[in-house]
């Protein structure tokens, strides 16, 4: 399993992906939307969980980018992660998406991720809608 793991703040961005890496995932680490998009243009089907921000400062939201991504990836699972639940509050989520609150925990938020990975196993493509 390959995380990409988009947070703003550096530190917390750098500590994540230690303890993550640390239980043995791969983690591919940005600081904005446009960095992460970079990251998924790698060869299909290496990232298979997104971890992001909902708020990364200037330029596009979490949800601006977990939307790019599927479209590039039908079966990317994301974490959304906000000190603002508010944000999704009329959102449904979806099986693929969890919602994380902050503040960090790391062993919360790596377990989080592998919850959701194990859970979606197996499980079918999504079908990509073109709107």
């Amino acid at each position: 399993m390959a995380i990409l793991l988009v947070e703003d703040d550096t530190a917390i961005r750098l500590t994540l992906a230690e303890h993550m890496e640390d239980l043995g995932l791969e983690v591919f680490d940005a600081a904005d939307a446009e960095a992460a998009q970079v990251i998924l243009e790698q060869p299909p089907g290496r990232i298979t969980v997104l971890v992001t921000d909902l708020n990364l400062g200037p330029g596009e939201t979490g949800l601006m980018l977990a939307t790019k991504a599927r479209r590039r990836l039908p079966v990317l699972r994301v974490v959304y992660a906000t000190g603002s639940p508010e944000m999704l509050q009329s959102r449904i989520m979806r099986p693929w998406e969890r919602l994380f609150i902050k503040p960090y925990d790391a062993c919360r938020l790596a377990s989080e991720v592998q919850v959701l990975d194990r859970a979606l196993l197996g499980a079918a493509p999504a079908v990509q809608v073109r709107g």
